[in-house]
């Protein structure tokens, strides 16, 4: 089963789901967010329609165009990619949704301020450095910010107001979402075909490199040695402590372990040997691109049904997710009852 990570209910971007139900196009297209890897601002990115520079003002606090507009353009370009490009009326819809949403999502953010909720630099700072960490240099990620029409502050906001929310949420929904044992079990039920897997393979393996430069004798010492490491594999001495003693694969530390795979998740020099091999069976050595090789299957799994036990969590997860996303909307609903909001457009 595939579960989404939790995605907070009233994200600026608009699915393309949600749009096409919005104007009725009857099409069904993915659920989550498109993006657009292209920088905004240029003349083929001008929207048909004209917002002003407050679109919405929420107990006193002002919403900004621009946060809408960026978000609107990513989806008329996408649209535009797939040979759908909006009208005018189109893109006023999504521009009403974008802001019903932000009006939301700025609620969400006054509610964690009332609650005593704080969100410090450091704080903010750390999280940075984690995302920026994923990429190769400042420059880069400033660079991908920029594909997205964002900069570096623009991020910076959008990631305060993305903690406020989480933390509310944390704090004032999540605790009250319980999800029973029998709604897990009968989620698994009713979903069965959710839950199937390919057969599967655990095995480990065992790489013995050696210099090209040295030909042929250097070849024959190194099957030599490995020979003499195979007899010992095939007559009981245990495979992962000969990996981590002999092994020169980066899986060395691990006993040669490469886990679980499908026949397709593996090279077929690997798979296709280990996938005609029984339990506990070593292989002939064998010669790739990187040096000799011999793999030991250790375990198998049958293609089939994956037992209750094993995606339990994963649906308590999903459900827990569904329900707190609604949850939440329910409590925008309630906190816009409360609230002071004009809107102008």
């Amino acid at each position: 089963m595939h579960c989404t990570e939790r995605v907070i209910p009233m994200a600026r971007i608009v699915s393309l789901i949600s749009l096409l139900i919005l104007f009725g196009t009857g099409l069904l297209i993915s659920t989550m967010p498109i993006e657009v890897w292209a920088h905004t601002g240029h003349k083929h990115d001008e929207l048909k329609i004209k917002l002003p520079q407050v679109v919405a003002q929420v107990n006193g606090v002002d919403i900004s165009r621009d946060i809408i507009t960026r978000e609107l353009k990513k989806a008329v370009k996408q649209y535009k990619k797939r040979g759908m490009p909006l009208n005018a009326d189109q893109e006023k819809s999504a521009a009403k949704k974008l802001i019903e949403d932000e009006i939301g999502r700025t609620l969400l953010v006054l509610k964690a301020k009332d609650s005593g909720i704080t969100i410090t630099k450091d704080m903010l700072d750390k999280r940075i450095k984690e995302v920026q960490a994923k990429f190769r240099s400042e420059a880069v990620f400033a660079h991908r910010l920029a594909d997205r029409g964002m900069t570096v502050d623009q991020y910076r906001t959008e990631l305060e107001t993305d903690s406020y929310i989480d933390l509310i949420i944390k704090k004032n929904i999540e605790p009250k979402i319980q999800i029973p044992e029998n709604d897990i079990r009968n989620y698994y039920e009713k979903n069965k075909n959710r839950f199937t897997s390919q057969e599967k393979i655990r095995a480990s393996i065992i790489l013995l490199k050696f210099n090209p430069s040295e030909g042929k004798a250097g070849e024959q010492r190194t099957l030599k040695k490995f020979e003499s490491i195979l007899d010992q594999a095939r007559n009981g001495t245990d495979f992962s402590a000969l990996a981590k003693k002999f092994s020169q694969d980066s899986l060395a530390s691990m006993g040669g372990d490469l886990g679980f795979f499908t026949r397709k998740q593996m090279l077929p020099a690997f798979s296709d040997r280990a996938y005609k091999m029984k339990v506990g069976e070593v292989s002939d050595i064998f010669r790739t691109g990187h040096g000799f090789h011999i793999i030991k299957v250790m375990d198998k799994r049958s293609a089939g049904i994956n037992p209750f036990e094993a995606e339990k969590e994963k649906i308590k997860t999903y459900l827990s997710q569904n329900k707190v996303s609604k949850a939440t909307r329910d409590y925008i609903e309630v906190l816009k009852k409360q609230a002071k909001i004009k809107t102008y457009f």
